[in-house]
């Protein structure tokens, strides 16, 4: 008994895979990997402010209480070390204000910008180059099919956390030589100024 099989239905043709799940885990992995170095980056920052802090604090009591000290003597030889001290006071109690205001400022570090960036995606749309300054320069560099979809993004960047300064900054768009639809772009905000080319 004879029994014929059609080899050319769709059952037996062999799928074409257009990307593996070994493929996706490594993305994935990498990705974290990238993730976890600006999170131990941004972390390590935050710890050495915060040391700074603690340092300076401490020098600021121990000189607040040598001028008390002094004053409570009120010799006239302390006159000119009052003053010394007075003007020391001052310069560490403006920088610790500034170190405060940095570690405000600096308290989550730079991870809610990259949580916010990793939320709005565009198809036809990549980042190439994230660079974020503790002055609050902020510049995105990326690659385009379809130059309309950067006033897109940047509506999308509109009001997420860090990055409500972007759609008021400067944008660059340049065309690839040779290329017809591929395009280049630089979103640029803070008091940097415009972007480099």
């Amino acid at each position: 008994m004879y029994q014929q099989i059609n080899l050319y239905q769709p059952v037996f043709r062999r799928q074409q895979k257009i990307v593996s799940a070994r493929t996706m885990l490594q993305i994935v992995a990498l990705a974290c990997l990238v993730l976890l170095g600006f999170y131990s980056a941004a972390s390590w920052n935050l710890y050495r402010l915060h040391t700074t802090s603690v340092a300076l604090n401490r020098q600021f009591d121990a000189l607040n209480s040598r001028l008390v000290q002094l004053e409570s003597a009120q010799g006239m030889n302390h006159g000119e070390n009052i003053a010394s001290l007075q003007h020391t006071l001052e310069t560490h109690r403006q920088l610790y204000h500034r170190l405060e205001q940095l570690l405000r400022r600096s308290g989550t570090g730079f991870s809610r910008v990259f949580d916010a960036l990793a939320q709005q995606t565009l198809p036809g749309l990549w980042l190439t180059g994230i660079a974020l300054s503790g002055a609050g320069d902020t510049e995105l560099r990326g690659t385009t099919v379809d130059p309309e979809l950067v006033p897109r993004y940047l509506q999308q960047l509109a009001g997420q956390s860090g990055l409500d300064d972007l759609p008021d900054g400067s944008i660059r768009l340049t065309r690839r030589d040779g290329a017809d639809t591929e395009v280049d772009f630089v979103l640029h905000a803070g008091a940097g100024g415009a972007p480099e080319p």
